[in-house]
């Protein structure tokens, strides 16, 4: 996110209502060279993986595998 998008309407500097966890991870994001999208994308995936993982254990557990 760019700096002038954070900043309030009409150029005068409010206070900063976010929480800390929601600054540091928008710091964090800034950071990584992906746009929110390819973010998501990755995130997905890497749930999706987590999801098969836990249904193949399921599946070796039931004796089916």
């Amino acid at each position: 996110m760019e700096e002038k998008d954070r900043e309030a309407p009409g150029g005068s500097e409010a206070p900063d209502t976010r929480s800390t966890w929601q600054r540091n991870k928008e710091e964090l994001y800034d950071k990584v060279p992906l746009t929110l999208r390819q973010l998501d994308v990755i995130i997905a995936l890497g749930l999706l993986g987590l999801g098969v993982v836990a249904v193949l254990i399921f599946l070796e557990a039931s004796g089916i595998l």
